[in-house]
């Protein structure tokens, strides 16, 4: 299995439902692996809705590359953190 890097864009090999879009042959931003590498947090930027498929079900578009725009927005991005 390939690791992907933080801000790489994936291609979708197989059909995935996010918020009723087909998602197969959609490019989304990866932000990380949620659980030892079987699943992965994307965000799809048309819509800026994020999903967790499965890693298997990705594919690198560039292999290694980020694009600027995807550098700068994971710098910003911050995960919800619980304070109760």
């Amino acid at each position: 299995m390939n690791s992907f890097v933080k801000g790489e864009v994936l291609v979708f090999t197989d059909h995935y439902d996010l918020f009723d879009v087909d998602m197969y042959k959609k490019e989304v931003m990866f932000y990380k692996y949620v659980s030892e590498n079987t699943k992965c947090l994307v965000m799809y930027p048309k819509t800026g809705e994020w999903g967790e498929p499965k890693a298997e079900s990705l594919q690198q578009k560039k292999p290694g590359h980020v694009p600027r725009k995807y550098a700068n927005l994971c710098k910003r991005i911050k995960l919800m953190e619980i304070t109760c």
